[in-house]
């Protein structure tokens, strides 16, 4: 009966070895084309998990089986140092602070706080923050009552200039500098609300391209979480939820391909160094990721520390704002903000400009 339950659970471990192996191939295959693997992506972590206990098991029970999930986790290592980082590189020698923050439309966490205050809070924390470069994405931008962004760059010490463009006709995406602007532009994306500024900042002798990101989100409405937390389908209207969920994750990265692929065709063509910030509402181990990260830096990899999680709203917190950025170009000092005015935290990090 011990050999028995032993070769059943092996064959488990096998299972979830190929899952694992699937998840690391998954970032090469774009959803638009064949969506299933984006799934199995965005599952890396539970499924990473399950090889861990796995190992834990064999420890104890069968030590040669351990080395079935634990060569399987060493080939994708680098998918694990984007979830999780042990130690930061810190230093004080750096030129540049950026910041991104989506803010949410300034309406809190979901906690009812008054949209005006929740903004001014928000307001407040990016001056205690001095930084260089600000990218924030669902900013309200129509009235200005809640949040005067003009007001707001004349406040701000640091802040002397600024771009932003409207996705809708009240919501949009905000970029500002302390740096002259000589050249800003947008992409827009067919049948999407969701949009990517672009600002060309002189900063010293160099011209860096600033893109300030927010690709396309599930748009899951929240009487519909009860439903999946509850992990029960025996019900029909539990069932129906989930299919709906089902098909607006099918949507979403179907979207968020095309979203990347067009920026990433973009930064193709950039002649300068660039910075990307942004919600990109997908994590490390997703196509939009790994598409838009190709020869650049992450910020948190290289300089962060822990989990890194930016997103604490309904369903698992996973980190999906980043900020990247030429290879050429070094940060420090990644820092992910315990400043809970959104359904995302606020990130930071400093960078070095090398001259080359």
């Amino acid at each position: 009966m011990r050999k028995a339950l032993q070769s059943i659970l092996l064959v488990f471990n096998v299972l979830a070895v190929i899952s694992l192996l699937a998840a690391y191939v998954s970032v090469h295959i774009p959803p638009d084309k064949f969506w299933v693997p984006a799934f199995i992506g965005l599952s890396y972590p539970i499924i990473l998990g399950v090889n861990v206990l796995f190992i834990g098991f064999w420890l104890i029970v069968r030590f040669r089986n351990v080395f079935l999930s634990l060569i399987a986790i060493l080939i994708g290592f680098g998918f694990f140092t984007r979830f999780l980082q042990f130690s930061g590189e810190n230093s004080d020698d750096t030129d540049v602070k950026v910041l991104s923050y989506n803010v949410r439309s300034f309406t809190g966490d979901g906690d009812k706080r008054d949209k005006k205050e929740n903004a001014e809070q928000i307001i407040s924390m990016l001056d205690s923050q001095n930084a260089d470069i600000i990218c924030l994405q669902e900013s309200r931008l129509r009235k200005n009552n809640i949040f005067n962004l003009a007001k707001t760059v004349n406040d701000l010490e640091n802040i002397k200039h600024y771009q932003f463009a409207r996705s809708s006709s009240t919501f949009g995406s905000v970029t500002m500098t302390k740096f002259p602007i000589i050249n800003m532009g947008e992409i827009r994306f067919e049948e999407s609300r969701n949009i990517t500024i672009f600002t060309d900042m002189l900063i010293g002798k160099d011209t860096i391209r600033v893109y300030n990101l927010h690709l396309q989100s599930y748009h899951i409405e929240p009487k519909d979480y009860a439903a999946l937390e509850s992990m029960d389908i025996q019900e029909e209207k539990n069932r129906e939820v989930y299919r709906k969920v089902g098909v607006l994750m099918k949507d979403a990265f179907e979207r968020r391909a095309y979203q990347a692929n067009e920026i990433r065709k973009h930064i193709d063509e950039c002649p300068y160094k660039v910075i990307v910030c942004g919600d990109f509402n997908d994590t490390p181990t997703s196509y939009s990721y790994h598409t838009i990260s190709e020869d650049l830096s992450d910020a948190f990899v290289n300089s962060g520390k822990g989990f890194g999680r930016t997103y604490v709203g309904e369903l698992p917190s996973f980190r999906i704002d980043y900020i990247m950025h030429s290879k050429s170009l070094k940060s420090y000092n990644f820092e992910t903000l315990d400043f809970k005015f959104s359904d995302h935290l606020p990130i930071v990090c400093d960078l070095a400009l090398n001259d080359d």
